[in-house]
């Protein structure tokens, strides 16, 4: 009997960070599926359980509300894998099967051991949760997705605007996350997001802004990894960094949405649904608006 969704979930509101249903492994004719029903690689069990009116939006529908809480995890999916909102976290995501373990040996070789803050293992790395600085904005990094990611490879960031998948959720593999031992929140405080991490994850060069788009062309491998090969994780992420890259060189906005929606539809693995597409789309488009508008009145 696997350990309920429901006692974290609230936990989780309790501390301040709202939370939201996802899929979760299902056996099907002897097989593991995703409850979704669908072929979703990397992504099965990890995506926002949108079916019938439950979190259509993904991460933006996630809550604090305990009785909401209690109807999704306790009454309505007491089986579903459970979302856990970083905007007001850092999440660093270590990935050794990518060389995350390595990256993150030289940084802690550069800066100093890591303090000690929440830690859950996932499924062949970990997380490495801290609170996010006051009036600091970081946003998501998609290590794959970048030619030189802030941290080093494999080792990605969610942070504004993004989720993880949180203990005790359940793998395809049929392991579960599960907290270290050593960095249990019952005996371990929440560090704040030391000043070097926020240092290397707020400077930011030439070709990229605060959403994962592109000030300057996006160089061309990596133009390659967003739009010639499927996109299984962090889905939202590349969507956000090709519309920031369209709004950027001062594209429509009916045709950026109409170019995210043919790519999303051949590259997305599952795709992201209409909503949650344009969700993303009307955020970047609102950043970039809200980016001119500064330009304006500073007389640039």
């Amino acid at each position: 009997m696997t350990e309920p969704a429901l006692p974290h979930a609230l936990a989780w509101a309790r501390h301040g960070h709202g939370v939201f249903p996802l899929h979760y492994p299902v056996k099907h004719n002897d097989q593991v599926a995703c409850s979704c029903g669908r072929l979703c690689g990397k992504h099965a069990a990890k995506h926002p359980y949108a079916v019938r009116g439950f979190a259509p939006h993904g991460c933006l529908d996630a809550t604090l509300n305990p009785r909401l809480i209690e109807r999704w995890f306790g009454l309505c999916l007491p089986n579903a894998n459970l979302g856990v909102s970083t905007e007001n976290l850092v999440v660093v995501d270590v990935d050794p099967r990518d060389g995350g373990d390595e990256s993150l040996r030289a940084l802690e070789r550069e800066h100093g051991e890591l303090l000690p803050t929440w830690r859950a293992l996932t499924g062949g790395g970990e997380h490495i949760i801290f609170a996010a600085a006051d009036g600091v904005e970081i946003y998501n990094v998609v290590a794959n997705q970048m030619t030189d990611p802030p941290l080093g490879p494999g080792i990605d960031v969610r942070a504004r605007g993004g989720y993880i998948v949180g203990v005790p959720s359940r793998h395809m593999s049929g392991g579960v996350y599960a907290w270290s031992v050593d960095h249990h929140p019952h005996d371990t405080p929440l560090a704040i997001a030391p000043d070097w991490l926020v240092e290397k994850l707020t400077a930011r060069g030439p070709a990229t802004n605060p959403d994962g788009g592109s000030a300057e062309p996006i160089p061309s491998d990596k133009w390659a990894r967003l739009t010639r090969q499927p996109i299984e994780e962090y889905r939202d992420a590349a969507a956000a960094s090709i519309a920031g890259h369209f709004f950027r060189h001062s594209c429509d906005y009916e045709l950026v949405l109409g170019m995210l929606h043919a790519w999303n539809t051949t590259w997305c693995k599952p795709p992201l649904d209409h909503d949650e597409l344009k969700d993303v789309v009307d955020r970047i488009a609102l950043r970039e608006a809200n980016r001119i508008r500064a330009q304006l009145n500073r007389g640039e």
